[in-house]
């Protein structure tokens, strides 16, 4: 039990009758409480203090670094090689066609938080700007990732892109023929036969997109075929034939599952279908490391009017689905 301290005694004596106070005047002790009572409070603020300092250490000295220690850390993985913004271009480039990063600037917000901002080449993009200011922003709390910015909707994506439902080629066609001649579109294709990437490449428009042909599993991914830049020691897709894309895709798929809860984090898609696991992503990989050559009956396509029109009419698509136009190939 805590003994009554000199302050406790002095204000028990104010409450006892006058007759058994002590012969100093009220004044003087009024006085000598006023001292004891700043001197009480400078002890509490002083613990309250240090307490606080104690609970700031352990935070900032042991909590902190904790987290770093456990969390995942995009700042290492970038230093190694470029190798974060290798793994987000496996991901777009499996997930989303015309998505490409030329870069990220990395910070650490601490504890496990980082804040990522995005140098992207997106949909609406021809040209390919390296540094400078970008307002697509990424961020990651303990592993998992988040869009804060995305003004321009570069990394928005669209569902159904090969739905065969959404098709109106004649007049799709009309369309495109009242185009300028100069125009330079973005188009996705949907068809009923699986082309080799040879044959791919032999279409009157460049085929920059595609994704994979695999019956076997439910997850299909694709790849990038025509990347604007390559970051560190990244394979270039266009130098690689058939059976070496197949193996390309298979790697990126391997690459995104070394982080699995990033992957979920940012989404897994296929057209028109969401997945919320990654045993669907394992599976595909599984598949894929047995494809013996790389096969697509979806593509997406750039070029120009004549070489689009000319492509719709050599591989009978069953849907089109028109991503962009610019006015020119010398647009932004």
């Amino acid at each position: 039990m805590t003994q009554p301290d000199d302050l406790d005694r002095r204000l028990e004596a104010l409450g006892e009758p006058e007759a058994s106070s002590p012969a100093q005047s009220a004044e003087e002790e009024l006085r000598a409480l006023e001292k004891l009572i700043r001197r009480r409070v400078r002890s509490i603020c002083l613990k309250t203090l240090l307490a606080v300092v104690i609970c700031a250490a352990l935070i900032f000295g042991l909590i902190h670094p904790l987290a770093k220690l456990t969390a995942f850390d995009p700042i290492s993985m970038e230093e190694n090689d470029g190798g974060f913004t290798q793994y987000l271009n496996a991901y777009f480039g499996t997930m989303q066609p015309y998505v490409r990063l030329t870069g990220t600037d990395i910070t650490d917000t601490g504890f496990g938080t980082y804040d990522a901002a995005l140098h992207v080449v997106g949909l609406k993009n021809l040209k390919v700007h390296v540094g400078g200011y970008t307002d697509v922003r990424l961020t990651i709390r303990q592993g998992e990732a988040e869009v804060t910015s995305d003004p321009t909707g570069k990394l928005t994506k669209y569902l159904g892109r090969f739905d065969s439902d959404l098709i109106d080629r004649t007049g799709l066609l009309a369309e495109l023929e009242k185009l300028p001649s100069s125009a330079y579109l973005r188009l996705s294709v949907g068809t009923n036969t699986p082309r080799t990437l040879e044959e791919l490449r032999a279409l009157p428009a460049e085929v920059v997109w595609a994704q994979v042909y695999d019956p076997d599993v439910e997850y299909q991914g694709g790849v990038n075929l025509a990347p604007p830049t390559l970051s560190g020691d990244e394979t270039d897709p266009r130098d690689l034939n058939g059976p070496e894309m197949a193996r390309y895709y298979a790697n990126n798929l391997e690459l995104l599952l070394t982080q699995p809860k990033l992957l979920t984090s940012l989404g897994i898609f296929s057209n028109f279908r969401v997945y919320y696991v990654t045993s669907v992503v394992e599976e595909a990989l599984a598949s894929a490391r047995e494809m013996e050559d790389f096969r697509s009956r979806n593509f997406c396509v750039q070029g120009s009017r004549d070489e689009i029109l000319a492509l719709i009419d050599q591989v009978e698509p069953t849907s089109l689905q028109v991503d962009h136009i610019f006015l020119t190939p010398l647009s932004e």
